[in-house]
């Protein structure tokens, strides 16, 4: 990893949105083999950057240089013409092609009369058993998991042989096998001289993979570290331009015996089988596994998105058999989905119209929506989970990710949820906003008696703020475990049992 000249340079980089100001006077280079860390709080500029590096956006100002050239990106192929290619947060593949079409799409390999789709398979084949070799080539994209989905786009970047590739949160829908997988695979590509910028909120693989970490705050660099001074602690006050937070306190004992929701030898085929654990009164049960491992698919059908093919779930020791899951609701059991943008806020609407949205017949009425009565509902809750916004009225997508999951939760406060099916709630958000919506679990089992279930792959999120954790592996529960006795390497082992 050394070469006189970078091969990348952004030399005091700069893009207003008109008066907003995204960043200002930016500059970070790439030499060769070298990973290049860029982390910073939601909003701090790290797409951005990203976005014109790529060549999607163009700066207002400032200068890119490829190999000490100027250079002028215009749209993305101008970027992929010098070598330059992204594997982004965001899932952006044709859902009906294959996955091999996918990762050679726009680059299948034959001569001009005729495509060798022998060829172009074996490549797309070549470079995605690289990155993972459990996912069929053949299979459609539709049939993955999201997971799944975000290792096809890395393998697609790698394929066009680019010399840099930017890595966008690549592990945040990874557990900890795969995750492994993937990150021996990036430092695989530096030892063969090829280069990435790498953003992720995960700041432990930050520091394993970096040859240097560049800090952006508020839009401006605010520093640059090696792997050797990046202590968390530095990391998180560069970031945050204070101290961090700390992390989850120690858990109260569970007062209550009491379940509130209970699965019995519950199965769906394809999916999971013969599922069986109680939720108690004021807990978080942690849900934990790999890939495939069914956690998704069993929190769908508790919330009554698919039937059961057998078994039974009981709620205040009742049974129930939810249909849609609007009768879930309505039982007050709450799903938060994994896709936060794509299935858990309305991008249109405000913040007070997104929280409000399912309990609007309270507010409504002879002629007109109670406005203000709603507002004031909203901004209640909004101070009881330390929500940070401008006003209620502003486009939910204005927030950050972690005030958004914030105000998803308040919304189901104003439907007196009972149960709430938390799927991947901090993927995205950064370590102090992670911290913050731990707390808000905990004082919600506390002073509400709410009862949690939380799906993570991240297993030290689980050991921070679940009171017992349950392991899946291959749609079966290979155990559950109490938090006092849990360790990341017992978790590990059961979940690959």
């Amino acid at each position: 990893m050394s070469s006189s000249v970078p091969v990348f340079e952004a030399r005091g980089v700069s893009k207003l949105f008109g008066p907003v100001t995204a960043l200002s006077d930016v500059s970070v280079t790439l030499n060769r083999g070298e990973i290049h860390s860029i982390i910073g709080e939601n909003g701090a500029g790290k797409s951005t950057l990203m976005n014109i590096i790529c060549g999607r956006l163009a700066p207002t100002t400032g200068t890119l240089l490829v190999d000490g050239n100027e250079t002028h990106f215009r749209v993305p192929k101008d970027a992929q013409a010098q070598g330059i290619a992204i594997a982004p947060q965001e899932i952006n593949l044709v859902p009906d092609l294959t996955v091999a079409e996918n990762i050679m799409l726009g680059r299948q390999l034959g001569g001009a009369a005729r495509i060798d789709w022998k060829a172009t398979r074996a490549n797309a084949t070549r470079h995605l058993h690289q990155v993972d070799h459990t996912i069929d080539p053949s299979a459609k994209v539709s049939a993955l998991s999201k997971a799944q989905q975000q290792l096809v786009q890395i393998a697609r970047a790698a394929a066009t042989e680019a010399r840099i590739i930017i890595f966008d949160e690549p592990t945040a829908t990874l557990t900890y096998r795969e995750e492994e997988a993937l990150l021996s695979y990036i430092e695989n590509l530096a030892r063969e001289g090829r280069s990435a910028f790498y953003i992720s909120h995960r700041l432990e693989e930050v520091r394993r993979l970096s040859h240097r970490i560049t800090v952006l705050r508020d839009g401006r660099h605010v520093g640059e570290l090696t792997p050797e001074e990046a202590t968390r602690e530095r990391m998180v006050t560069l970031m945050a331009g204070r101290p961090p937070k700390t992390g989850a306190q120690p858990r109260r004992e569970i007062a209550t015996t009491e379940t509130v929701l209970e699965v019995q030898g519950l199965s769906r085929a394809h999916e999971f089988r013969d599922l069986s654990f109680a939720l108690r009164k004021g807990e978080i049960l942690g849900v934990s596994g790999l890939i495939g491992s069914g956690r998704t698919e069993m929190a769908k059908c508790i919330f009554g998105a698919t039937r059961a093919d057998a078994g039974q779930v009981r709620l205040n020791g009742q049974p129930v058999r939810f249909d849609s899951p609007l009768q879930a609701i309505q039982a007050g059991v709450i799903y938060l989905p994994e896709e936060r943008k794509q299935e858990g806020i309305f991008p249109l609407l405000s913040i007070a119209e997104n929280t409000a949205l399912p309990t609007l017949d309270r507010f409504t009425g002879l002629l007109h929506l109670r406005n203000r009565e709603m507002l004031a509902e909203v901004e209640r809750l909004a101070i009881q989970m330390k929500a940070k916004f401008n006003s209620l009225k502003d486009p939910i997508v204005s927030l950050s990710g972690g005030n958004q999951q914030k105000f998803i939760i308040a919304r189901w406060l104003m439907r007196d949820a009972k149960v709430l099916i938390m799927d991947e709630p901090t993927r995205g958000i950064d370590v102090n906003a992670k911290f913050e919506i731990q707390s808000v679990l905990r004082r919600l089992t506390e002073e509400r008696g709410l009862s949690i279930i939380v799906i993570s792959s991240e297993m030290e999120e689980l050991l921070d703020v679940a009171d017992r954790i349950l392991v899946m592996h291959e749609g079966a529960i290979k155990g559950i475990v109490n938090r006092s006795d849990a360790t990341q390497e017992g978790l590990l082992r059961l979940a690959m049992s």
